[in-house]
């Protein structure tokens, strides 16, 4: 492998999104990735259909490429001692096992740090590691919901969760900045530490600008289905609903009145007091009715076409048939076509990120279970005596 993190080793003891899409990145970014799943218990994403005809796992597939799988039961001495040997050669451990897990099984910071004092130890959970509600479980809809995303989405009658699992990717790109900051702190000081994110952190950072406007402006705002309603008078941010489908926009020329001209809204050109500034704001419900009115009215293309000549900020809103198959998208390489050994070819995840000098290809395909376990065990030391004595102890 090559890139930035090339030949940093890292131990991953999670499950789901957060942990594992965290470690996916390392892992694209050069690192040995060994993921380490209970051969009773592993990764409860690979049991997670794609659709009710679908059988195949879509979000461990996912978050697992290019990883090397072992299984072993570290509840068992000879198991326990396994990973120990691995934390002893290896750069990073990330768990998000529920609080105190690892500390029961002999393998928490302090019992960690012990064995490799230069370990970064990365604990990603739910909702921190202090306060009323550290221990209790929690996933990506908890952290919306106690965030106040949760509340901050929907329509005037209904909150609800995002589309997708932003408190999970947030939590995981978190934990990932936390993990390589700490490596670059390392490189100074000789010896590691333990770094923690949560998803309930995650959610909080990603709305700092909506929690410090609800701060600042001192009162409540009413949920609505515009978007970013408190930047209503910047422009007219929202999804409007066109007579086929929907279109973003969420900024107009500096001349106002090109905008509307170009909307045969004449009228609305030439009314000053919605130039700029606090009566826009106060206007928001004339502007957004008018515009509401025109595009449900109009092809979502030919919005597109007035829009791009006026020199909107504006986008389609695509839906994920048309995000799998976006140009953009794809020369940009966030999917990108591979071929994988059981579903043939087909789209598949790409790395957010780039550098100039340049990092392997995304790997195809995650790990089956356990498939790297005897070439783990054989390359920190076991021979193929002690790897079937393991499986006959119960430790594999």
């Amino acid at each position: 492998m090559s890139g930035p993190l090339d030949g940093m080793r890292v131990l991953e003891f999670t499950q789901l999104i957060m942990g594992p899409q965290c470690c996916q990145l390392l892992r694209d970014l050069g690192c040995d990735v060994i993921k380490i799943e209970h051969p009773d218990a592993p990764d409860s994403s690979r049991r997670i259909p794609a659709s009710e005809s679908e059988s195949a796992p879509p979000v461990y597939h996912a978050n697992n490429r290019g990883k090397r799988s072992l299984t072993v039961n570290f509840g068992n001495p000879e198991g326990l001692e396994l990973v120990q040997a691995l934390i002893a050669e290896s750069d990073v451990l990330v768990t998000t096992l529920r609080p105190q897990a690892l500390d029961r099984a002999g393998l928490g910071y302090e019992a960690c740090r012990t064995i490799n004092p230069r370990l970064i130890y990365a604990v990603g959970t739910t909702y921190g590691p202090q306060g009323p509600d550290s221990n209790r479980p929690g996933n990506d809809l908890m952290a919306q919901a106690a965030g106040g995303l949760a509340w901050n989405t929907g329509t005037p009658e209904s909150a609800q969760g995002a589309g997708a699992l932003v408190a999970d990717t947030m939590g995981g790109m978190t934990l990932f900045g936390a993990i390589v900051t700490a490596l670059y702190a390392r490189e100074k000081s000789g010896v590691g530490q333990m770094v923690e994110t949560s998803l309930l952190g995650g959610q909080i950072w990603a709305q700092s600008s909506e929690l410090m406007a609800h701060v600042m402006a001192g009162n409540q705002h009413d949920r609505s289905q515009r978007t970013y309603p408190w930047l209503s008078s910047i422009s007219p941010i929202s999804i409007y609903q066109a007579k086929d489908g929907y279109v973003a926009l969420s900024g107009v020329p500096k001349r106002w009145e090109k905008f509307w001209n170009a909307l045969g809204r004449a009228d609305l050109a030439a009314n000053e007091v919605l130039q700029a500034g606090l009566e826009r704001l106060r206007q928001n419900d004339l502007i957004t009715k008018a515009i509401s009115e025109i595009f449900v009215n109009m092809s979502a293309r030919d919005i597109h076409i007035i829009l791009e000549e006026v020199d909107a900020v504006w986008a389609p809103v695509n839906d994920y048939d048309h995000v799998v198959t976006n140009p953009q998208v794809l020369e940009s390489g966030y999917l990108r076509q591979a071929s994988h050994p059981e579903y043939g070819d087909m789209v598949t995840m790409g790395t957010p990120v780039r550098y100039s000098d340049g990092i392997d290809e995304p790997a195809d395909r995650a790990p089956e279970l356990g498939e790297n376990t005897e070439e783990i065990l054989l390359e920190i030391g076991y021979s193929w005596e002690q790897i079937e004595l393991l499986k006959k102890e119960g430790a594999l």
